[in-house]
């Protein structure tokens, strides 16, 4: 049996996602077009019925033009309109950073598949492919998952790293060759693509000097 818990964030969230259609005056229609699903499953999401996933929710606040922190915590400011969606292509490498996240989460936190399924009622199958991006996490998983790995849901929408930005950004992995691609989503892979972006806008006196200083080392 489904915990209360997750029915009531299911529709929790749904009430907000119709509350913030309203306020950006956009039908159930026009939402359900912009997100590539039937009308009927957008208002099973507004409903509570059926439960919206994280790279869903990312592209409602970005089509409604409200922040995500609205659905996850009540608050909400205005932003600024942004051009046309993601594509398909670009919603699946989203899938496929939060799955390599939650890997990295699990590895960081010494827990086992086994483990992670148990949290939430699922089969060790299932968190396999949630960590390879091969299907949706339900967002009320994913808070459970980030609870027992002892991590805020936030880490998986972090802004701090560069695979974890906005979801326009992922236009540029989406165009990345095969094998760049595979090193970017490889959860071990982070702290150097942590540390590249670090370095990218630093002044080159200081990478020569930062070279220097690696080379005396050595």
């Amino acid at each position: 049996m489904e915990p209360q818990s997750a029915v009531l964030q299911r529709k929790i969230v749904g009430v907000l996602i119709r509350a913030a259609r309203e306020r950006a005056r956009r039908t159930v229609a026009q939402l359900a077009r912009r997100l590539g699903v039937t009308p009927a499953r957008v208002r099973a999401y507004e409903s509570g019925k059926r439960e919206v996933s994280l790279p869903e929710l990312e592209l409602i606040a970005l089509y409604l033009q409200t922040p995500l922190s609205f659905f996850l915590s009540g608050e909400i400011t205005l932003e600024e309109p942004s051009s046309e969606p993601p594509s398909a292509t670009e919603m699946r490498a989203r899938r496929a950073l939060i799955g390599a996240k939650l890997k990295q989460a699990r590895l960081a936190a010494g827990k086992s598949k086994e483990e992670c399924a148990q949290a939430i009622g699922r089969t060790v199958s299932t968190i396999s492919r949630y960590e390879r991006g091969a299907t949706d996490i339900p967002l009320s998983e994913l808070d459970a998952l980030a609870r027992a790995l002892n991590v805020n849901l936030y880490y998986f929408v972090e802004r701090e790293d560069a695979l974890a930005g906005d979801v326009l950004d992922l236009e540029r992995l989406a165009r990345m060759p095969k094998d760049v691609r595979a090193f970017a989503l490889d959860p071990s892979h982070l702290p150097y693509l942590r540390m590249a972006m670090k370095l990218r806008d630093l002044p080159s006196e200081r990478l020569k000097e930062l070279g220097e200083i690696m080379l005396v080392v050595r």
